[in-house]
């Protein structure tokens, strides 16, 4: 079961966040102009599509042990007319690699609120899936839209942590969905739903840490952010008795490669138990089902 194995590994390293693109697809979206000022910003190889077995040799590399895959919502009719990989071909690619790979999915189209809450149920069926992601900016939807409410119930309901983009965010498009300050309408609304900051949550640092000192299910992640730029109150809240376990390490690979991640994760001036937490244990915890 994934919550034994998850629960055996002391100083695992979860990089809560990784992608596989298909190289047609990973080109369409470089060539979007809202997306200019991400390609710019990360670098052109965001145009170039991923291979597992280049995903397993840089996670290798790096020494991280389970990666988090993003897929969409879409079933797989849909997501290979859009070019894109469905969530059961990353439940193959676990099969394939035992013990590698988790699968999380994003939210692809809010509406109809019904499809998506009826697709979750679906994928949740499988051990592996273990996340449910939203990206206010993709439709600029603010994140606590009514659209998205029917997803949180259900992910409440199911036990299935959200991942929801949080911050200014790298495409070149509004922010304000992303306000943190939106979160606090959900997490009141459904309190036993656990939230995770995707992107750091940048330039609100200080705002998010007094969040998650009132609000226990709330927790950040480091997705597409280098942990060397990351905010000094916010490293020493993370070696802190009431913010150890609080942030956790991702990637967002190949936005960041993952070696460069965690290298600069490493780097950080923190506990070997703070360390430890930050690097996949609190994620262990969470994710484990």
């Amino acid at each position: 079961m994934l919550a034994q194995r998850l629960a055996t590994v002391r100083a695992i390293v979860i990089d809560a966040w990784v992608n596989l693109f298909p190289e047609e697809f990973a080109a369409q979206w470089a060539a979007q102009k809202e997306n200019a000022g991400a390609v710019e910003l990360f670098g052109e190889h965001l145009a170039k599509g991923s291979q597992v077995d280049g995903l397993v040799a840089a996670m290798d590399d790096a020494g991280v042990q389970t990666g988090v895959l993003t897929s969409g919502l879409r079933d797989p009719k849909r997501a290979h007319h859009k070019g894109m990989y469905a969530a059961e071909d990353f439940f193959a690619i676990c099969d394939a690699h035992p013990g590698r790979f988790l699968v999380s999915a994003a939210v692809d189209k809010a509406e109809p609120p019904v499809d998506n809450c009826a697709r979750i149920r679906e994928l949740a069926q499988h051990d592996r899936m273990v996340m449910v992601r939203v990206t206010p900016l993709v439709e600029q939807y603010d994140l606590n839209h009514r659209l998205y409410y029917p997803v949180y119930a259900t992910c409440a309901e199911l036990g299935l942590p959200v991942s929801i983009n949080v911050g200014v965010p790298g495409p070149q498009v509004r922010s304000a969905c992303q306000h943190p300050q939106l979160l606090e309408d959900l997490l009141i609304d459904f309190p036993t739903l656990t939230v995770i900051g995707a992107h750091m949550g940048h330039p609100y640092e200080s705002l998010l840490i007094q969040y998650m000192l009132k609000w226990p299910q709330l927790f950040l992640m480091t997705s597409a952010y280098l942990a060397a730029y990351m905010d000094d109150a916010l490293v020493k809240f993370m070696n802190s008795s009431r913010g150890r376990g609080r942030v956790w390490f991702a990637s967002d690979h190949p936005v960041l490669p993952v070696k460069k991640a965690v290298d600069a994760a490493r780097a950080l001036p923190l506990s070997d138990e703070a360390m430890d937490e930050f690097l996949g244990a609190s994620a262990a915890r969470v994710l484990a089902r």
